[in-house]
């Protein structure tokens, strides 16, 4: 008999030219409405009046409290290139270090970005979460699949960005505990 806990993670794989990561904070939202614990981070971009892109907030699903992690480049004012607050990126992590004790629902992680892929940013909390058997979802892009499966072991369930399939896949998890 394993004393390891079970896996209850999966990868919410979204293209980048899909735009759709919308989808995974309307279910968190969705969950959260129908009385679910959740906890965790999103990231919220905001654009000036000519759409470009000025920050990105990383915002704490349990709190509501937010972070800016990257912010417009004063050295390319045109909106092309953001600057990443790799401290401000730390200070975000702090959620999903909160929910390993706090043992929420379902705990959400936006994104396994470069950072992540290069075993930085959010990657310990991430793993620290999946080690635990926690229920958590990851965002991650398209493009970063293959680290993703090398740093997971290949374990972990992939779900695509939409309504739909994660409600598929947290259906199958309540009916799994049941």
């Amino acid at each position: 008999m394993s004393t390891e806990p079970e896996i209850q993670a999966a990868a919410v794989v979204f293209r980048h030219d899909e735009h759709d990561r919308q989808a995974l904070a309307d279910f968190t939202r969705e969950l959260a409405d129908s009385g679910c614990r959740i906890g965790g981070v999103v990231q919220e971009v905001f654009f000036d009046d000519r759409g470009r892109r000025t920050r990105i907030d990383s915002v704490d699903l349990a709190t509501g409290d937010r972070v800016t992690i990257n912010q417009a480049s004063r050295m390319r004012p045109d909106g092309t290139g953001c600057t990443l607050d790799t401290a401000a990126l730390a200070e975000a992590g702090a959620p999903l270090r909160r929910a390993l004790i706090d043992r929420p629902d379902l705990i959400v992680a936006e994104k396994f970005g470069e950072q992540e892929q290069s075993g930085a940013g959010l990657a310990d909390e991430i793993l620290d979460v999946i080690a635990g058997g926690l229920p958590i979802l990851v965002l991650v892009p398209e493009p970063a699949l293959a680290c993703w499966r090398e740093l997971t072991g290949g374990e972990i369930a992939e779900v695509p960005c939409e309504s739909d399939a994660l409600r598929r896949w947290w259906h199958d998890r309540i009916a799994g505990r049941s």
